[in-house]
C-alpha cells in the first residue's frame, strides 16, 4: 500500500508542474494578444473618435499607455513613499515585456521627429497669413503622409482637439534617459507638438500668450534655457508670443533678468518677481489673470515649475476641475515631482505623491482637451 501511495505522489509532482505551466502560458498568451488586439485597432478607435465626438474633445492613447494607466498600482506606480516606490525605467528596459520592441522603435522614431524638427526652417507669424491663405497649416506637417507616417510603432497618442501628443510613459522623460543614462536627463526634445493641429485652431485675431510660472533664467543645466527653448520652438512654427507673463518667486535684480532674455522677446516680457498664489480668487494666481483678460479664441501656453506642491498641484486641480479651462488653455506643461526612483537625486524632498496620481492629473487633463506635457 506504501508503495502505491508513493506511485502516486511521484505522478502528481510531474501533473501539478505541468498544470503550473499550462496556467503561466494561457495568462501570457491573454496579455500579448490582447496587447496586440489594443496596437491593431489603434487608428480604427482614433478615425472613429474623430467621426463621432466632432464637438466633445476626446482622448485616445496609445497602446502602451493604455496598459501603463490600466496596470500603474500592478506596476507598483501608486508607491508615495521613497521606501516603496519602484524603478520606473523597467518600462524601456525589460526586453521581456510584450511592447519591448514597440518602445524601441518609437524612441528610434522619436529621433528622427526631432531631427525634422531642429532643422524646420523658421516661418513668420502665423497670423498674418491666416486671412488669406487658408492651407499655411499644412506647411507645418513634418512629413507628407502627416505624424502617423513619422510614428508607424504607433505609440502617439492622440487628442481631437490639439492633434497628436507623446505617450505618458514613465519615468515621463525622453527614452534616452531611461537606455542611455542620466545626461538626457534635461532633454526636451520627447515632447510632441502637432503644430498644424495647433495652426487650424488659431485665428488672424488670436492673441498669443505664455504663462511661465517658475522663471528663472538662471538654469544649472547645458543648453539653453527650457522656457526659451520652448519660446524659441513655437516661434519657429510661427507662433509668436504677444504677451509672456514670467513670474518668479527668487528676487533677481532686473538687469540681469533683460541681459538674459532673447531680444526677440523683449517686446512681449513680462517680469513678475513675486511667488504665484493658487487661491482661485487672488490676483496673483496667473490663471485668474487668464479668465479675467483672455478668451477661447486665443492661443494660451502654460509652463508651471516651481518645485512647491503645495501651490502647483492645487493649480493642475483648477485646470482639471473647473470647466472654464477647457477651451482657454491650449499647451501645458507641469513638472510633477512624485515620487520616482530615477529622479530622487534631483529631486528630493520636493517629492510627493504618486506617480499613479501624476498619470490621472495628466490623462484627465488630455481627456478634457488641454495638451498636457510632463516638463523637465
Amino acid at each position: 500500500m506504501a508503495e502505491h501511495d508513493n506511485r502516486v505522489l511521484v505522478r502528481r509532482g510531474p501533473l501539478r508542474g505541468l498544470c503550473f505551466v499550462v496556467v503561466l502560458c494561457s495568462l501570457l498568451f491573454l496579455f500579448t494578444g490582447n496587447f496586440r488586439r489594443v496596437s491593431a485597432n489603434y487608428y480604427t478607435k482614433i478615425q472613429d473618435t474623430e467621426d463621432v465626438f466632432k464637438e466633445k474633445p476626446s482622448y485616445v492613447r496609445s497602446s502602451v499607455e493604455e496598459y501603463v494607466i490600466h496596470n500603474a498600482a500592478a506596476l507598483g506606480y501608486n508607491a508615495s513613499s521613497q521606501v516603496s516606490v519602484r524603478p520606473s525605467c523597467t518600462l524601456w528596459t525589460d526586453s521581456s515585456l510584450p511592447f519591448h520592441q514597440s518602445l524601441i522603435e518609437y524612441a528610434q522614431e522619436l529621433a528622427n521627429y526631432s531631427s525634422r524638427v531642429e532643422s524646420f526652417e523658421a516661418i513668420p507669424d502665423l497670423r498674418l497669413a491666416l486671412h488669406h491663405n487658408h492651407d499655411i497649416c499644412d506647411t507645418l506637417e513634418l512629413h507628407p503622409g502627416g505624424m502617423p507616417a513619422m510614428f508607424p510603432s504607433k505609440q502617439l497618442s492622440f487628442g481631437t482637439s490639439f492633434g497628436w501628443i507623446e505617450p505618458l510613459l514613465p519615468p515621463m522623460r525622453h527614452p534616452k534617459f531611461c537606455l542611455e543614462g542620466h545626461t538626457h536627463l534635461m532633454d526636451m526634445s520627447y515632447m510632441v507638438h502637432d503644430f498644424a493641429a495647433m495652426c487650424r485652431r488659431l485665428k488672424s485675431t488670436s492673441r498669443t500668450i505664455l504663462v511661465d510660472m517658475g522663471a528663472s533664467l538662471e538654469f544649472h543645466g547645458s543648453g539653453a534655457q527650457p522656457a526659451v527653448y520652448l519660446t524659441h520652438l513655437y516661434h519657429k512654427f510661427g507662433f509668436h508670443f504677444d504677451h509672456i507673463y514670467a513670474y518668479e518667486v527668487s528676487p533677481i535684480p532686473p538687469q540681469r533678468v533683460f541681459d538674459q532674455v532673447p531680444e526677440n522677446l523683449l517686446s512681449a516680457y513680462h517680469w513678475i518677481n513675486v511667488g504665484v498664489e493658487s487661491d482661485p480668487e487672488s490676483k496673483l494666481n496667473p490663471l485668474k489673470l487668464l479668465i479675467d483678460n483672455y478668451n477661447q479664441d486665443d492661443f494660451i501656453v502654460v509652463k508651471l515649475d516651481i518645485d512647491t506642491s503645495a501651490i502647483e498641484v492645487p493649480l493642475a486641480l483648477q485646470l482639471l476641475t473647473d470647466d472654464r479651462y477647457v477651451h482657454l488653455i491650449d499647451e501645458f506643461y507641469f513638472e510633477h515631482h512624485v515620487f520616482l526612483q530615477e529622479m530622487a537625486g534631483s529631486w528630493r524632498r520636493s517629492m510627493n505623491g504618486s506617480l499613479l496620481e501624476s498619470l490621472k492629473i495628466f490623462s484627465g487633463l488630455r481627456e478634457k482637451g488641454i495638451a498636457a506635457h510632463s516638463w523637465v
